[in-house]
């Protein structure tokens, strides 16, 4: 049997050489590192050689990328920013008829997406926002309410994203471009009802409750496009999203660009990236990275269910996700196609074991609390 062929785009970077890692431990497939510029793989996978080619592609050049798509069987995509790339491989691969999974994407390419697919029905997986955040951001809520809901419906669903690390530009881009919901500035929001509606300053604000190396993190409000789609598939009536980018440079640099409105334009989101890469990089010489997800749920008989996941290395762990979901969809795991973001492609249950099999989860809980006996406690 003839081994299955990725190109990996942007594989020489931090999260594709992880991607690459992983796909070269738990596959047989056969990779081809794609950059702008020749660079050296690192010695940990020239174990490997025999399944490993390189190629100087600029990703952005649209018939130079189909020309190396006619000969494989999946793109994965760890290139940005993502704003910058937009809509363009994930285009060419659905012409081309060619599975990908993209690190990035975003709110944009998945409106892209679907309105194209409304022209044109895809009939391979383009499944985008492979990462944290978003990414996990949303599987990890959909698994505890497979885990823990028992088939009951569920009334209300609040979700705590923190992480920090020494953001890479690209990382930083897209961070400071996502301050403004990707152009469409909705502010301090929440779901309910089918709509999304807008909160004051002074009430968007609450706590994050973990355990170290988190410990207690202020999170604001924000939107998230993954878990408005997570809700309106789970008939969930209220969906509130929090967030924070940990560390006080970071942090600082973040809320200046919003206050600003530094997202406006790609210009000064370019600026803003570059405060927060220099920013971070300080935060990071006395913390370690690390990134969590706390999830609530309150089902309809008053159960309420938490979960949290821990990972302590945000690149790693994002290129583990990438490579997890790559071998489930080489594996014929993933059977959906067109436009999907991670929680929709993937079986929760089935991706948490994974992720916790390659070793990147820090910790993981899930617990229940009866509403009743919480409320007469107090």
């Amino acid at each position: 049997m003839q081994s299955q062929s990725v190109l990996l785009l942007g594989g020489t970077g931090q999260v594709g050489l992880k991607a690459a890692e992983y796909l070269l431990q738990h596959t047989e497939a056969t990779l081809t590192f794609a950059s702008r510029r020749k660079a050296s793989l690192p010695s940990a996978i020239l174990q490997y050689q025999d399944r490993i080619h390189t190629t100087q592609l600029d990703a952005q050049n649209t018939e130079e990328l189909k020309a190396h798509l006619k000969s494989i069987d999946l793109v994965v995509a760890c290139v940005g920013p993502s704003g910058i790339i937009g809509d363009q491989i994930v285009l060419a691969c659905k012409e081309l008829n060619v599975p990908i999974i993209d690190a990035g994407g975003y709110d944009p390419v998945y409106e892209s997406l679907h309105a194209h697919e409304r022209r044109k029905t895809s009939t391979v997986p383009l499944i985008i926002n492979v990462g944290l955040l978003p990414g996990l951001s949303g599987v990890f809520p959909a698994y505890l309410i497979q885990q823990k809901s028992g088939g009951k419906s569920v009334n209300s669903l609040d979700v705590q994203y923190v992480g920090r690390d020494a953001w890479s530009y690209n990382s930083a881009w897209d961070i400071i471009h996502g301050l403004g919901d990707f152009g469409h500035e909705r502010g301090f929001c929440y779901l309910e009802n089918n709509q999304i509606k807008s909160e004051k300053f002074s009430k968007a604000g609450t706590k994050a409750y973990f355990p170290e190396p988190i410990g207690t993190a202020s999170t604001m409000l924000i939107y998230a496009e993954e878990i408005v789609q997570l809700a309106n598939e789970k008939g969930i009536n209220t969906a509130k999203v929090f967030g924070a980018n940990l560390g006080p440079r970071a942090m600082f640099v973040c809320m200046v660009a919003k206050i600003f409105k530094m997202y406006k334009n790609h210009k000064s989101i370019a600026r803003a990236a570059r405060w927060l890469t220099k920013a971070s990089a300080k935060d990071m010489r006395k913390l370690a990275p690390v990134y969590g997800v706390d999830a609530q749920i309150e089902c309809a008989n008053g159960d309420i269910h938490r979960g949290q996941i821990i990972l302590e290395d945000t690149y790693q762990a994002t290129g583990f996700i990438i490579g997890i979901t790559a071998k489930q969809l080489l594996n014929k795991q993933i059977d959906k196609i067109g436009p999907m973001m991670l929680h929709e492609a993937v079986d929760p249950n089935d991706f948490i074991h994974d992720l916790e099999q390659a070793g990147v989860v820090a910790g993981l809980t899930l617990t229940t609390a009866n509403k009743t006996a919480k409320s007469e406690a107090a």
